[in-house]
């Protein structure tokens, strides 16, 4: 027994004292830290204490630590325990009880709360409750409290806003609110028959690319892969913008080659299109990575059985896809359901579920209204994610076992290998034109008016529109490290350790690829826009909506890394005597390095191309580049529009070029599945 008898208690205690005395436990809305002098004085904690006596009981229990921290014990995780829980909960409810509009949350509650959760760590630790030391305790809980205020928290307001108004808890307002809204049936059905249509046409696609890319003897393969780029480096409404001067009104097709003056592109066909167009990549992803795991073996063996290709294909072949396929299928029902930037582009009279959501908060200023709908949605999307999750995991499709595989994989039938590769190239054509003309759409005046050649829009792109760029590329450039670092904590923590709740933290943690955009969005608004948690109107909000919604990247890409690294390298660090954070900065982190590198790429670029989320959260002072591209084409400005998609796609693929360079193809792939399905 060392002379002190707690070091975490006293430690926690003494750091405690000095933040309740000095630093301010509040500050205004909008601002980290208030202003020096006076102010900043009567926001610290003793301060407070005059008008709320909670704050004095927080200096009691640092002074009790203190006091623990000097007394030797047998269990000296016990008050470690016991304090580190009840100083958490203290601190939460100060600070909600204390943060009364203008004022919220200040760095004095953080670093309390950092402090408390801290020493909780310590006693978990050595009470043998997560067996590991004080730095992977301390990671567990901080992640765990991440993903409950900004996962959780925000899906939780959007139920509490369906079923309570100005007079408090009112369960039938649900039904209230459902039985005003006339068109909710018709916004159901076309939002599901959309997304089944897209689930349904978006992976037969990606089953053709994918057997196409994986089984055929042409050298074209390679350029059938680097069709999974397209999602990634575009903006999710940018398809949309394309389909627009395609076969709009003005658009290429239709009023200059056919001489036709329509509108039916909007509505259902428009978005089934550009959806497809959108989602089927994701698709190929899920399923290409089925195909090339196929033993080649039972295709063999069906082969020495006289079943000629075609039998041997349509009996073996296809039915061991069956997995990939009914997970390409789920996943590209989610992103349809979720998807906003298509229906807000290309919607017309075609309402769904995203868009009304949308409405109700920014046409309707209706926030019940809202929140019901999103709770829809959600319900939705959580259906089909948790139908991908388990009921696809109790199936067995077990094709490695272990052994080595023998042989090549068997060739297509030569019939059915000429028509893939036709349709693909068909497919690829189509998709290289929708790219195309995004960038020749500007370079004309006026699209579909006034054809003649224009540096006018980038001159304006230049003048008005880098205020907004260089937002998005500082933000985004912020959260990339913070989302990498985030998910690959995670997911080294739940895949390295078992402690209790670890399920729990695996599933929040991905709810946030399950719950759509708008759902965030609207979640977030209502969350964050009240004390204690004033946040709305800031970068701080936008930073964490990006980090939080692309958090599955890095967790993807870790779990994918560390599968590869045997356990063994980390236990043998352990036993002589490294702790845990040395054995992952010496150890884990040089070994996943690739990992690390594509997790930073792709959450840069799906930080850069949000819009769902976002859309409910900039302000004046802090716009993104993908809202004014929005409000450009709302307004018709489809030259400065597609501009400024220009100059967004370029830096996207580059970013992306320079992680094939940096890591690999094959960590590039890697990422890139998760980029894609987050």
């Amino acid at each position: 027994m060392t002379a002190v008898g707690n070091p975490a208690c006293l430690l926690g205690g003494l750091g405690l004292l000095l933040t309740t005395a000095v630093v301010p436990f509040l500050s205004r809305e909008g601002q980290l830290l208030p202003g020096v002098g006076r102010e900043w004085l009567s926001l610290t904690a003793l301060s407070l204490s005059g008008r709320f006596p909670g704050f004095w009981v927080l200096a009691v229990l640092a002074l009790a630590w203190v006091g623990a921290g000097l007394l030797r014990q047998d269990h000296p995780h016990r008050p470690a325990l016991w304090g580190g829980s009840v100083g958490s909960v203290l601190v939460l409810w100060l600070t909600w009880v204390a943060g009364v509009k203008p004022y919220a949350f200040g760095p004095g509650a953080m670093l309390a709360l950092a402090i408390c959760l801290l020493v909780l760590a310590y006693g978990l630790s050595q009470g043998g409750y997560i067996r590991a030391d004080t730095f992977v305790a301390g990671s567990i809980l901080a992640l765990a409290f991440f993903v409950l205020l900004f996962i959780l928290f925000p899906i939780f307001s959007v139920l509490r806003n369906s079923v309570m108004d100005a007079g408090g808890l009112r369960p039938g307002l649900l039904l209230e609110t459902l039985g005003r809204y006339t068109a909710l049936w018709r916004v159901v059905r076309n939002s599901l028959g959309l997304a089944i249509f897209v689930g349904v046409t978006s992976t037969l696609i990606g089953l053709a690319f994918a057997l196409a890319a994986a089984r055929s003897r042409s050298r074209l393969t390679i350029l059938l892969r680097a069709f999974s780029l397209l999602p990634l480096i575009t903006p999710p409404f940018v398809v949309g913008l394309a389909i627009i001067l395609l076969f709009g009104l003005q658009g290429f097709v239709t009023s200059q080659l056919l001489g036709l003056k329509t509108r039916g592109i909007f509505g259902f066909p428009g978005l089934a299109l550009a959806q497809t167009l959108s989602f089927a990549p994701v698709a190929f992803l899920v399923i290409a990575s089925v195909v090339e795991s196929v033993n080649p073996a039972l295709e063999e063996a069906s082969l020495t059985l006289r079943a000629g290709p075609w039998g041997t294909f349509r009996k073996v072949t296809l039915p061991l896809l069956r997995p990939g396929l009914a997970n390409a299928f789920l996943l590209t029902i989610i992103e349809s359901l979720a998807d906003f930037g298509n229906p807000i582009v290309l919607g017309g009279e075609f309402e769904v579920l995203s868009t009304e959501i949308y409405f109700s908060i920014i046409g309707r200023f209706d926030q019940t209204l809202a929140a019901t709908l999103g709770l829809i949605l959600l319900s939705f999307s959580l259906t089909v994610f948790l139908l991908q999750r388990y009921w696809l995991g109790e199936r067995s499709y077990v094709v490695v076992t272990g052994k080595p595989p023998s042989g090549k994989p068997m060739p297509l039938p030569r019939g059915l290998e000429i028509g893939l590769l036709a349709f693909c190239a068909a497919w690829c054509a189509f998709s290289l034109a929708i790219y195309l003309f995004v960038v020749y759409g500007g370079f004309v005046e006026i699209w579909g008016i006034n054809d003649a050649f224009t540096l006018r829009h980038y001159r304006q792109l230049m003048r008005d529109g880098m205020d907004a760029l260089q937002t998005t590329l500082i933000l985004a450039g912020i959260s990339a490290p913070l989302t990498a670092t985030v998910g690959i904590l995670l997911a080294y923590v739940v895949v390295r350790h078992r402690f209790p709740g670890r399920g729990a933290l695996e599933f929040s943690s991905m709810l946030s690829f399950a719950v759509p955009g708008t759902v965030i969005g609207i979640g977030y608004i209502m969350a964050f826009n009240q004390s204690p948690f004033l946040l709305t109107g800031t970068a701080t909000i936008l930073v964490i909506s990006f980090i939080f919604r692309n958090m599955p990247v890095g967790i993807r890409s870790g779990v994918a890394a560390l599968a590869q690294i045997d356990q063994a390298l980390e236990e043998a660090s352990v036993t002589l005597r490294a702790s845990f954070a040395t054995t992952i900065r010496r150890v884990v982190l040089p070994l996943i390095r690739p990992a690390i590198i594509s997790a930073l790429v792709f959450s840069f670029v799906r930080s850069v191309t949000a819009i769902s989320a976002v859309v409910f959260l900039v302000s004046a002072k802090w716009q993104l580049s993908t809202k004014v591209i929005l409000d450009q084409a709302e307004n018709g400005r489809y030259g400065l529009a597609t501009a400024y998609s220009t100059v967004l796609i370029l830096i996207m693929a580059a970013a992306i070029a320079f992680m094939y360079l940096v890591v690999g193809k094959r960590a590039a792939a890697g990422g890139l599945e998760g980029g894609g399905l987050a």
